[in-house]
């Protein structure tokens, strides 16, 4: 077999670390024999880590430590644990370091991180914490120990007020200084002071000029309330250095939130080099892209994310996201079979694959695929607080497929899941309507202003159904003029109120509210009223100045021609 041999020398080097004889004198350290036994243990330990096995590594140095009483090799178990972030081992592995050598700070500093990192943020660590600050032995040793703390308590995921109750006193013993008034920052932040985090953002900043997070931090408290002088000291920042890409993409998130397209572009063209080689990069170059309506670019970087994720075996758990994103940037483009074919990349485990599946059924639907739709949608497993929205989605297909029966069977179908929901209630009222089952439609409608008394679509929508029907004239009347209440030039609400006044013969008000709707909304069922009453004043000509563009746009339009042929209308 192949001896490593630089392999070898690496872990004797390690070895004789661990038996240095430069020790603390604080530390009390076992007379342990270097038998051929211990060195075989130590270097298989290192041979493990090598070929990735660190949990065979951990046990053995965890096991000998045991065995020899020496809390190096506790130490040296604790870091494998904690480099790859297997806590629990690492937790253990402290408490051991800590038993052995109980005046090692560092030992109680690991214990101590260990115990915050799994959320014990108890009145006796904090008492350890402050210990360890106390007794630190210089103003460096000791912010670089609040970092530590800070670190691990923040990624415990305790609640951010619970987080700053138990930081709060540390950064004081800091005095508030550098990466204490940072950390500060981000938790006031967190816990919605922004006044307390935008004050202590910028007194890190003024003490760490240099420092890219300090920078960043304080930027996004300003880039709301003052965008200008958030992205003035970005300019002023990245100018300095230019090398500094953390830097260079906050001022392209900037440049972003204030919708500055061409900023965007700039910053793109200067971080493009770090985005083919850094997939986080990418991705975030997308998604500021996207934000400025930037489509080509945003799908670029996507690819580029989705190459290099994949290359590099990192950020795996965006890739959903990612493809998502890709089929509603080709949707949008109507490039369809595009969008169906990145809509079925997201994986059936992600949480965007119910809304790939929607969109992968309009897809269809958009290329009048409609059983393809429908049955994606029906082949979809999701749960019972996504049940109505598929059902909803599955109706509207049939509906638009021409099937309103079977559409309006669905739509209950869903109502029946979520029985006060708003847009279904609505939706049952108008298939019902177009199935001329009035009643049924005005019973959906009255349950859902019972449930949304200051919803005025419904009312308008009810008062309309009875004047296309042409009943209930009077009672319509009162429930449109409540919607005209609630919102007066509604052009909808103007033109129910317009066309009930031509059902009840009085055309001079009718004329009135329907030229006030036509005026604000150039819609073809208003206009076609508009001109329906112009033709029943002996207005032919008005009535023709209304149809000569809509027939000119759509010279073949079926509800136009049958229109024309009912009002006797001809060029």
């Amino acid at each position: 077999m192949a001896v490593n041999l630089s392999f070898i020398k690496k872990s004797l080097c390690v070895l004789l670390a661990a038996f240095s004889a430069q020790l603390s004198a604080k530390e009390n350290i076992p007379n342990v024999e270097l038998s051929g036994s211990l060195l075989f243990q130590i270097i298989a330990s290192e041979f493990a880590l090598q070929r990735n096995e660190p949990a065979t590594a951990f046990q053995t140095y965890l096991q000998t430590a045991r065995t020899t009483k020496d809390p190096r090799l506790a130490k040296r178990a604790f870091e494998i644990a904690d480099g790859v972030h297997a806590f629990d081992q690492a937790a253990q592995a402290a408490k051991l370091w800590v038993s052995l050598s109980p005046s090692s700070s560092d030992a109680q500093l690991a214990d101590l991180l260990a115990q915050l990192r799994q959320g014990a943020l108890s009145d006796e660590n904090q008492k350890k914490a402050k210990k360890l600050l106390t007794e630190a032995t210089d103003e460096n040793e000791k912010l670089k120990r609040f970092q530590a703390i800070a670190i691990q308590t923040e990624l415990s995921g305790t609640q951010p007020d619970k987080v700053l109750l138990f930081i709060r006193p540390l950064a004081q013993i800091c005095k508030d200084r550098k990466e204490a008034a940072l950390t500060l920052a981000k938790l006031y932040r967190r816990t919605g002071n922004e006044q307390l985090g935008q004050q202590y953002a910028k007194a890190a900043w003024q003490q760490m000029p240099e420092n890219a997070v300090a920078l960043l931090e304080y930027a996004d408290t300003l880039i709301e309330k003052k965008p200008n002088e958030a992205i003035r000291i970005l300019e002023r920042f990245v100018s300095k250095h230019p090398k500094d890409y953390d830097a260079q993409l906050g001022l392209a998130k900037a440049y972003a939130r204030t919708q500055n397209q061409k900023g965007v572009q700039k910053q793109i063209a200067l971080l493009d080099p770090f985005a083919q080689k850094l997939p986080n990069i990418a991705f975030t170059l997308a998604t500021v892209s996207d934000s400025v309506g930037l489509l080509d670019e945003t799908k670029r970087y996507l690819m580029t994310f989705e190459r290099l994720a994949k290359e590099q075996q990192v950020l795996l758990e965006r890739l959903p996201r990612t493809y998502l994103s890709l089929g509603m940037i080709d949707y949008k483009q109507q490039h369809f079979d595009a969008a169906a074919e990145w809509f079925k990349q997201v994986d059936a485990d992600s949480e965007f694959f119910p809304q790939a599946r929607l969109f992968l059924a309009q897809c269809f639907a958009t290329q009048k695929k409609f059983d393809e739709a429908v049955e994606t949608l029906e082949k979809t497993k999701v749960d019972s607080r996504l049940k109505p929205e598929f059902l909803y989605k599955k109706a509207l297909l049939f509906r638009e497929a021409g099937n309103t029966q079977k559409a309006y069977q669905t739509m209950k179908e869903a109502l029946a899941t979520d029985a006060e929901n708003r847009a279904l209630l609505f939706q049952c009222a108008i298939l019902a309507n177009d199935l001329k089952r009035i009643d049924e439609a005005e019973t959906y409608l009255r349950k859902a202003i019972d449930l949304y008394p200051d919803e005025a679509d419904f009312y308008n929508t009810l008062g309309y159904l009875w004047v296309d029907n042409n009943m209930k004239l009077k009672e319509a009347k009162s429930f449109i003029q409540k919607a005209l209440d609630m919102e007066p030039n509604n052009a909808a609400y103007l033109d129910s109120m317009g066309w009930l006044y031509f059902r009840e013969g009085n055309l001079e008000q009718a004329k009135l509210y329907l030229e006030k709707a036509n005026s604000i909304l150039k819609d073809k069922e208003v206009s076609l009223h508009l001109a329906e009453v112009y033709q029943a004043m002996g207005l032919t000509n008005k009535a023709m100045d209304i149809l000569r563009p809509m027939l000119k746009e759509s010279p073949n339009d079926p509800v136009l021609e049958s229109f024309m042929d009912r009002l006797h209308l001809r060029f």
